[in-house]
């Protein structure tokens, strides 16, 4: 029988999606099986199953299960079935993703910003233009690691907007709501502020000459060297992490 760890405090329907979600996306509940009958699933998880069934209503809407007349709730494979609204749990900091899972994380993000920036670049009003600038500005100021990580967040934001695409806006909001999941990330992200503030002065350039394409050739290999560096400033983290705890066993 698989193991289900709750997490608390938060309502009942909540830490059941959470346990049966994070089983499904550590590979336990392996896509292609069914999970436990329903009953059985209900009494590991010390739940009612009219919870459970909300519960898994929600996994169903994220795309990870699908329930069969007469035979159960199947497992779906992530990448044939599930939405962009699983990603903040994909690289969830409470979890140890899939090195892969944060590098992809990371293309989709550059991706993003390059076509955002294009295509801002041709349609840039002089209002948004102004926004941007005085963001960037701001950005420039010494300030703290969650500072700086929120305010790249509302650069980018900004972007979005100018470019007048709502499909890249609307997947804005799950990038942010991973950035979230894992404040270290954010944090690694700033890691390097020189060359971060080079993008932010080669992005203003491109917005002011609303060159397209400079930002298609030259900003995909900055943000390639950033997203490097913060890599290496989350294996740094995580060795540090890994050593302080091995000094507290040794007290």
């Amino acid at each position: 029988m698989m193991q289900f760890k709750l997490a608390r405090p938060i309502r009942p329907v909540d830490a059941v999606a959470h346990a049966l979600r994070r089983s499904i996306l550590s590979g336990e509940a392996k896509a292609g099986s069914f999970l436990p009958p329903e009953r059985e699933l209900a009494e590991a998880l010390k739940v009612s199953r009219l919870t459970l069934r909300a519960a898994l209503a929600r996994l169903e809407a994220e795309g990870l299960v699908q329930p069969k007349q007469g035979e159960g709730v199947l497992v779906l494979h992530i990448t044939m079935g599930a939405n962009l609204s699983i990603l903040p749990y994909l690289v969830d900091e409470t979890a140890e993703p899939d090195p892969s899972l944060i590098r992809s994380f990371l293309e989709l993000r550059r991706a993003v910003a390059v076509e955002a920036l294009a295509l801002a670049a041709a349609r840039i009003s002089k209002r948004s233009l102004r926004k941007i600038e005085s963001l960037v500005e701001l950005q420039l100021n010494e300030c703290s690691d969650e500072e700086y990580g929120e305010r790249d967040l509302a650069i980018s934001r900004a972007l979005l907007e100018a470019s007048e695409n709502v499909a890249m806006l609307l997947l804005l909001n799950s990038v942010e709501a991973a950035y979230r999941a894992r404040p270290d990330l954010m944090h690694a992200l700033g890691a390097d502020r020189t060359r971060s503030r080079a993008g932010y002065a080669l992005m203003l350039h491109i917005l002011r000459t609303k060159d397209a394409a400079m930002a298609r050739e030259k900003v995909p290999p900055l943000l390639e060297a950033i997203d490097e560096e913060a890599l290496k400033a989350l294996r740094r983290a995580k060795l540090n992490s890994v050593s302080k705890t091995i000094g507290r066993r040794r007290r």
